[in-house]
């Protein structure tokens, strides 16, 4: 009986010494027998051992098997994390995600023992979706410019082809920043689809504002040659199609730069090299019509409100311009220097712009029906109508139906009151309503409008006895879109803001 008994131990030693042996030497069996996985943590000291054994046993096995190293990476990580320590989680799983493009590891259930650590939010910033401040505010913009492209171009009483030019101009920088803010939320690796999906696009962007220019600066008229210059963007697009009929495992590869089909180094000379080139010459020739356009101006038309617009227009994209070239070769490596700044500036130069237009959208409307500025603004109030068929007892009469318009029907109170409107309602053309305001009135469209406007103001606001009427309630009233406008005309018109003159009521 006590030699069965010393055999049942010997048999025990022996089991128990090829165990180990067998641990030490195959990978899968310990998965098998320990489900690294998902095992409920414990304290218990025979477990802690048993895995720190297998710990050992994966990094041996990591220095004599290379070939395995993706799972042995995973399973370092894993066990990493079951032992907390956090510096080697990181370090494998890192070396795991970014050779297997596996980012879901991370909600994994041993990582909830390290999830209070710096070292795993290292690797949730990096590889889970996240919100922050900046990526709120980006999806903000990019909603705002969408918006805007798509009212502007339902505006009526306006220029339809310069509004669809700047409607698809913030469009493409609306779906620049949207990209942007998908790629720094890392939502990309839940949708790969979206990855350089504004990159087809990308071509569009300069020829949009050049256009634009040409068209509100000498009213051009397109022809079917200037198709040609969307000849490059359908190329561009054309070439990335068979990077967007990829599946999404596969195009995750390619953002993990373990695809044998592309490198991220091939966008570089397929996206950012075209678009750079681009943006330099149709900046170039924006800035010629620019220029040009200013020279022809008289200095008191040189800063108006239209081309004020274009030349902010014109240094915003410049600033664009040159942010996003630092940040291509950044990117590239082929100047050596990584920083937020140089990674932001070329976002924060597009979320300007559009900002910008948007804003200008808001406070200077009629920018947007240019026609009116170029009639208007940029001629002498007195002009010399050489050519004009209008004669003196015409321009006498349609003088007092236009002083009827307005001092009886008051059409100066409807906001979208434009120069075809008062013409249609004359029964005469834009030129004769033209001279009628500049050679009877002695001031231009929109100073008749404001001297108008402000009058009523001027009454409604003595009227107010009690005070119960807001400023921008009169401003409404009176036939303005918004009060920043509104301040503005009646400070030229009074010397005094609405708010002076009201303290200047109650004074007296």
């Amino acid at each position: 009986m006590q030699g069965l008994k010393g055999l049942i131990k010997i048999l025990l030693v022996v089991f128990t010494t090829l165990l180990f042996a067998n641990v030490a030497a195959s990978i899968d069996p310990v998965l098998t027998m320990f489900n690294v996985e998902n095992v409920i943590p414990q304290e218990d000291s025979v477990r802690f051992k048993t895995l720190l054994n297998v710990f050992d046993s994966y990094e041996a096995k990591l220095k004599t098997n290379p070939k395995d190293s993706v799972e042995i990476f995973k399973n370092l990580g894993l066990i990493s994390a079951e032992l907390k320590k956090p510096s080697d989680a990181l370090v494998y799983t890192e070396k795991y995600i970014d050779n297997s493009t596996d980012v879901e590891i991370l909600n994994k259930d041993s990582y909830n023992q390290i999830i209070e650590t710096p070292e795993y939010q290292v690797l949730k910033d990096k590889y889970l979706i996240k919100w922050n401040t900046l990526i709120f505010i980006c999806f903000y913009i990019v909603f705002i410019g969408v918006f805007f492209a798509v009212i502007i171009n339902l505006k009526k009483s306006a220029d339809r082809a310069s509004n669809l030019l700047i409607g698809g101009f913030v469009l493409v920088h609306s779906l620049f920043i949207l990209e942007w803010s998908l790629y720094c939320s890392n939502i990309r690796y839940s949708y790969p689809h979206t990855y350089i999906m504004s990159s087809s696009i990308a071509l569009f962007y300069a020829p949009l504002l050049y256009f634009y220019f040409r068209r509100i600066t000498g009213e051009h008229k397109f022809k079917s040659q200037d198709l040609l210059h969307f000849l490059a963007p359908v190329i561009l697009l054309s070439i990335l199609m068979p990077f967007y009929a990829l599946s999404g495992e596969e195009k995750l590869k390619v953002m993990f730069n373990l695809s044998d089909l592309y490198s991220k180094k091939n966008f570089f000379f397929i996206v950012f090299i075209p678009k750079i080139s681009s943006y330099i010459i149709y900046g170039y020739f924006i800035g010629r019509l620019y220029f040009k356009n200013r020279k022809e101006l008289s200095e008191d038309t040189r800063d108006d409100d239209l081309n004020k617009w274009k030349r902010n227009l014109y240094y915003i994209h410049i600033m664009y311009m040159v942010s996003y070239t630092f940040y291509g070769f950044s990117a590239s490596g082929i100047i050596p220097a990584e920083s937020d700044f140089i990674y932001h500036s070329q976002m924060l130069a597009m979320s300007f712009m559009v900002l910008y237009i948007a804003k200008m959208a808001y406070l200077k409307p009629q920018i947007f029906n240019y026609k009116n500025f170029i009639e208007f603004e940029n001629e002498d109030v007195a002009p010399k109508y050489v050519k004009s068929g209008l004669t003196e007892s015409l321009s006498t009469e349609l003088k007092e139906e236009l002083m009827r318009l307005f001092s009886e029907e008051r059409i100066y109170k409807d906001s979208n009151l434009n120069l075809d409107l008062i013409s249609e309602k004359l029964n005469t053309t834009r030129h004769n309503t033209s001279q009628i305001i500049n050679e009877q009135f002695n001031m231009n469209f929109f100073e008749l409008i404001n001297k108008f406007r402000i009058e009523e103001a001027l009454n409604l606001l003595q009227e107010d006895i009690n005070g119960d009427l807001n400023i921008i309630d009169v401003a409404y009233e009176v036939g303005y879109n918004n009060k920043v406008t509104f301040n503005k005309a009646f400070k030229k018109e009074t010397s005094l803001t609405p708010t002076q003159f009201i303290e200047s009521l109650n004074y007296n």
